[in-house]
């Protein structure tokens, strides 16, 4: 851990560890409160194997097919994210360098957020 993104890295991956500890401890602290513990999760997960059972082979082989794909759509996503990212911001920066108006966000991202204070410090003074 030496460069800030390593810290912010793990610090982050930390967080989202404990909270995902912090809703699966809720969610067994709230069952073990009810008079029947667990009950409903037991009926549900026997409602969805009724319903595995029930389906017909293709089906059922389909199903598979798709929770076998999972990790590849995960992929995907994780490929798309940046790209998309990138192409969100250059959409408004290639605007501000085509236009020649004046914003404050678009001169910030773009480095040139004192063009306009410059400009008008250079009309003000007197000429000699």
């Amino acid at each position: 851990m030496h460069t800030l993104f390593d810290f912010v890295t793990k610090v982050n991956g930390a967080q989202f560890l404990l909270s995902l500890l912090f809703i699966l401890g809720f969610i067994v602290l709230a069952e073990l409160f009810k008079t029947r513990p667990f009950a409903g999760v037991r009926e549900r997960a026997a409602d969805d194997v009724r319903f595995l059972k029930a389906q017909g082979k293709a089906d059922r082989k389909q199903l598979f097919k798709n929770m076998a794909m999972a990790p590849v759509y995960f992929l995907k996503y994780l490929v798309s994210v940046p790209v998309l990212f990138v192409q969100g911001m250059a959409e408004p920066l290639g605007r501000g360098v085509a236009t020649a108006g004046w914003s404050p966000v678009r001169a910030y991202f773009a480095g040139r957020k004192n063009m306009k204070a410059k400009g008008n410090d250079q009309k003000k003074q007197p000429s000699k």
